[in-house]
C-alpha cells in the first residue's frame, strides 16, 4: 500500500500493515503482543510500540477475534505503569522488623537459596502442606503455581473465595456447567450483579448491551447501583447489597407457583422439581421486598417477563459472589433458566464455550498426582473436601490461611504472595497483618510495591508482560505468542521463569524442564503439532475454525464427568439438580436457602439503628483493576481520591456535598473517603471502591494507611469467618452497616 508521507497518522485500532507504517515514519518498532494490564489474565491483542527498547505506546490489534482492536483505558496507560518509581528491579532481603519495610539488594542465587532451605527446612520439620501460595487473580502464570505446589506436595493454593470460582461451583453442581449469555440474540436480559461496561469492555459484552438496546430488548439492571451500564438498561431494579438469593427465590416463587415454566423441559430433563416447587412456596415477593428492598410488584413483573419470553438470557456477574447466601443466589439463578426452558437455546443461556477445530496445547498444570490423602491436608478448604478437587486444582481458602497462621499449632508456616497483596485483598487486614507478623516465612514475587511487602523476608522482582517473550496464550480461536515490546527494567524475571527457576533451587528440576522455558512451551504445544519458533513466525498468531454451534446438548452436558477424585459427574441423576442429592450426602442443604448478611438492615436492626447505611463495595472501576494501578498518572486523574457514592438525599440530609470528605464507622473499623453524589444508588446505600492504599509519586499522593484512617474496605467488614461466608463455597461477604460524617469540606 503506498502511502503519501504527509498522509494523517492512523488512530484507534490498527491493523498490521497501519501499524508498521506508523512505526516507520515515528522511527520505532511495533510488536504484535498481548495487553497485560488488568485481569484475571491477558485477553485483548495489541501493537506495541518502542524505541530504543523503551515502550512508548501500544493500540487494539483489529485483526483479534476476541477484542477487534478495542482496548479500555487501563491498556492505553501500560509505559507509565511499566517505568513507574514503584518498579521493582532487584531481589531484595528484608533487613529490619517485619513492617518496617526495610530491605537490601541480594543476588538472584542467594534469593533463591533462602528461599528454597527455607522451604526445604520446613518441609523436612512441618510437612510439605506446610507451604501455601496465594492465588492472584487467573494469570498467565496461575497453572506454574499449581505445578510448584504439586511438585512440593502441598495442597494449598489458597483462592480469594470471592471470584469466579464460586459461581463456577454453583452453576456446574446445578446444570453441568457455566452458562454463557447469548445477549447478541435475546430479546429480554437480566444484567444481574455485572458491570459490563467497566468489565472488559472490548471482550463485546458492552457492545452486545448497546446492540441490544438498540433492537428494543427488555434490559433489567439488578444492582445496588448503576454506572455506565445503566444507560442501555430499561429497568433498574435496584436489590440490597448481599440479598441477591432473597430476590432469585421470590422469582422462582412467581415462575413455580405460577407454571410459568417449560413443563416438557422439567419433565424430562429435571430432578426434584415437586420439591423445589413445595420450598419456594414460602419465599414470596412481599417477604422478599422486605429483605431485598425490590418492590413486590417489580418481582413478580420481571419474572413473568423472563419466564414468557422465548428468547431471555441472565448475564451474571462477580457482584453474586459476594454474600453468605451466594451459593445459593446462584443455584437459584441457574434453575430460573432450567424450568423456564432458557438453557442452551438461541438468545438464552448457552452450556459451554464455542468450540474450535484445533488440538489445545497442554497446561503445566500436573493434575493427576492428586490423592484422598491429599485433599484431606488442605488447610481451611475453599470447598468441600468431598467436591475437591475442583476445576482448577484442589484449593484452601485464602482468609483461612491467615486464620491458620494465628493458631496455637498452625499448619502453614510458609507463605508466598505471586502478584496479590492480602493486606487489601481478603477480609480483617488486622488479622492478616497479625500472621503476616508470625508467619515463619514470607515471600513477595511481583512487578511493582506492594501493600504487605514490607512484612516479606524476600522479595523478587518480576518484569511485565511486555518485557518478556513468553508464554504463548489461546484466547478463543487465536493461538498467538507473546512477544517481547521492550527491554527489561532491571533485573526482573518472568514470574513463570521464577517458578521454574525456584523448582530447580528446590532440587525439582525434572519437574522444571532444568528451568529451560523454551522447553516448557515447546513440550506445551506438542498436541497442535508446533512449536514457538512456529508460532513466533506468525505475527497475527494461528486462528482455528470454528465448530458449527450445536444447541439443546443436554445428554451430554447432564452426564460429563466432574473433577473431583471420584471422577462422577456433576449431575448425579443426569439431570439438572433442582434438589442435589451430592450436596444433601455431604450435609449441606440440596435446596437453595437465604441466610442474611452478617450486618444487615432486616438482620441486625439493633445495629442499624446507629449504622444506617449498608456499605458495599465495587471491584470493578472505569480505571483501576482491584487493589491496583492507583499509582499510574493517567489513570489516577480519572479517580485521585477514594470516593464513596451516595445518594444526593440522603448526603443532603447529613450536611453533605459533592467532594466532602466523609468518615465511615462500622462496627470494625474506620475508613476515609470523598463523597460523590450518585443519583443512580439505593438511598439506604453507600458503595466505594476495593483495594485502596496506593499512592501516586508523580502526582504526589503518598500511600494510604492498610488500617484505620486509610480506605481500604476490607477494614469494614466482619472478621467473623462463619457469619460472613457462605458454608458450601466459601464466598464472603461484602455488607457491613455504617454511619457516615463529615469531616471536610470539598
Amino acid at each position: 500500500m503506498n502511502t503519501p508521507e504527509n498522509a494523517p497518522l492512523p488512530t484507534g485500532a490498527l491493523t498490521l500493515e497501519a501499524a508498521r507504517r506508523l512505526a516507520e515514519r515515528e522511527g520505532c518498532t511495533v510488536t504484535p503482543t498481548w495487553c497485560g494490564m488488568c485481569g484475571p489474565r491477558s485477553n485483548c491483542a495489541i501493537y506495541a510500540f518502542a524505541k530504543e527498547g523503551r515502550l512508548l505506546r501500544v493500540a487494539g490489534m483489529a485483526e483479534a477475534p476476541q477484542n477487534r482492536g478495542g482496548l479500555c483505558c487501563k491498556a492505553h496507560a501500560a509505559p507509565q505503569w511499566v517505568y513507574s518509581p514503584d518498579r521493582l528491579a532487584a531481589p531484595l532481603r528484608r533487613t529490619g522488623r517485619r513492617g518496617e519495610g526495610k530491605f537490601a539488594p541480594i543476588s538472584w542465587e542467594e534469593a533463591l537459596d533462602r528461599i528454597a532451605r527455607a522451604l526445604k527446612e520446613q518441609k523436612e520439620k512441618f510437612g510439605p502442606e506446610s507451604l501455601a501460595i496465594l492465588s492472584p487473580a487467573r494469570r498467565d502464570y496461575s497453572e506454574y503455581l499449581y505445578r510448584f505446589l504439586v511438585a512440593h506436595g502441598s495442597p494449598n493454593y489458597a483462592h480469594s473465595g470471592i471470584c469466579a470460582m464460586q459461581m463456577t461451583f454453583a452453576f456446574h453442581y446445578t446444570v453441568g456447567a457455566r452458562p454463557v449469555p447469548d445477549c447478541r440474540n435475546a430479546d429480554v436480559i437480566l444484567v444481574w450483579g455485572k458491570q459490563p461496561v467497566y468489565s472488559g469492555p472490548p471482550l463485546g459484552g458492552a457492545s452486545a448491551l448497546a446492540d441490544a438496546r438498540a433492537r428494543n430488548a427488555r434490559i433489567y439492571a439488578i444492582k445496588p447501583s448503576l454506572e455506565a451500564d445503566g444507560a442501555y438498561a430499561t429497568d433498574w431494579v435496584p436489590v440490597r447489597p448481599g440479598t441477591d438469593a432473597a430476590l432469585a427465590l421470590a422469582m422462582l416463587h412467581v415462575v413455580c407457583g405460577e407454571e410459568r415454566i417449560d413443563r416438557d423441559f422439567v419433565q424430562t430433563w429435571c430432578y426434584g422439581y415437586e420439591r423445589l416447587a413445595e420450598h419456594v412456596r414460602r419465599f414470596t415477593p412481599e417477604w422478599a421486598e422486605r429483605v431485598c428492598g425490590v418492590p413486590a410488584a417489580q418481582i413478580a413483573e420481571m419474572a413473568r417477563t423472563y419466564a414468557a419470553t422465548p428468547r431471555a438470557a441472565i448475564d451474571f456477574g462477580n457482584g453474586l459472589e459476594h454474600a453468605p447466601s451466594a451459593g445459593d443466589a446462584l443455584r437459584a439463578i441457574a434453575m430460573l433458566m432450567a424450568v423456564t426452558g432458557h438453557l442452551d437455546r438461541p438468545g438464552c443461556n448457552l452450556l459451554g464455550k464455542p468450540r474450535f477445530d484445533r488440538p489445545s496445547p497442554r497446561s503445566v498444570h500436573i493434575k493427576g498426582r492428586y490423592t484422598r490423602d491429599w485433599v484431606n491436608n488442605i488447610v481451611g478448604p475453599e470447598f468441600p473436601r468431598a467436591f475437591q478437587p475442583f476445576l482448577e486444582g484442589t484449593s484452601a481458602c485464602y482468609y483461612r490461611i491467615f486464620q491458620n497462621v494465628l493458631e496455637e499449632k498452625p499448619v502453614i508456616h510458609a507463605i508466598i504472595a505471586p502478584g496479590t497483596q492480602p493486606s487489601v485483598s481478603t477480609r480483617d487486614p488486622r488479622g492478616v497483618l497479625r500472621a503476616l507478623e508470625k508467619v515463619d516465612f514470607y515471600a513477595v514475587f511481583d512487578t511493582h510495591r506492594t501493600a504487605d511487602m514490607a512484612w516479606a523476608d524476600i522479595v523478587l522482582p518480576a518484569l511485565t508482560p511486555y518485557e518478556i517473550d513468553h508464554p504463548f496464550l489461546e484466547r478463543g480461536p487465536l493461538l498467538m505468542a507473546r512477544r517481547r515490546a521492550a527491554d527489561p527494567v532491571g533485573q526482573g524475571r518472568s514470574m513463570q521463569q521464577i517458578f521454574l527457576d525456584l523448582g530447580v533451587a528446590m532440587g525439582y528440576g525434572e519437574e522444571f524442564w532444568h528451568g529451560d522455558m523454551e522447553a516448557c512451551m515447546n513440550w506445551q504445544l506438542e498436541p497442535p503439532g508446533l512449536t514457538m519458533r512456529d508460532l513466533r513466525a506468525q505475527p497475527l498468531g494461528l486462528r482455528a475454525p470454528a465448530c458449527e454451534r450445536q444447541y439443546e446438548r443436554y445428554a451430554e452436558t447432564f452426564t460429563a464427568q466432574s473433577s473431583r477424585l471420584d471422577g462422577g459427574p456433576w449431575l448425579e441423576q443426569g439431570k439438572v439438580a433442582l434438589y442435589n442429592t451430592l450436596f444433601e450426602a455431604a450435609g449441606f442443604s440440596p435446596l437453595p436457602e437465604w441466610r442474611e448478611p452478617a450486618e444487615s438492615l432486616t438482620g441486625t436492626p439493633d445495629l442499624a439503628q446507629s449504622r444506617p447505611f449498608i456499605l458495599s463495595d465495587y471491584h470493578t472501576t472505569r480505571c483501576f483493576s482491584a487493589g491496583w494501578q492507583r499509582n499510574v498518572p493517567d489513570l489516577r486523574r480519572l479517580m485521585p481520591f477514594p470516593m464513596l457514592h451516595i445518594h444526593p438525599e440522603s448526603a443532603a440530609a447529613l450536611g453533605i456535598e459533592d467532594g466532602d470528605e466523609v468518615e465511615l464507622r462500622s462496627p470494625h473499623g474506620v475508613v476515609r473517603a470523598r463523597a460523590e453524589l450518585w443519583p443512580g444508588i439505593r438511598k439506604d446505600t453507600v458503595m466505594m471502591a476495593h483495594g485502596w492504599w496506593q499512592g501516586c509519586a508523580e502526582m504526589n499522593l503518598p500511600d494510604l494507611p492498610l488500617l484505620d484512617g486509610g480506605a481500604n474496605v476490607n477494614l469494614l467488614y466482619s472478621p467473623d469467618d462463619k457469619a460472613i461466608s457462605d458454608p458450601l463455597i466459601s464466598a464472603m461477604g461484602s455488607q457491613t452497616l455504617v454511619s457516615i460524617r463529615k469531616i471536610r469540606e470539598n
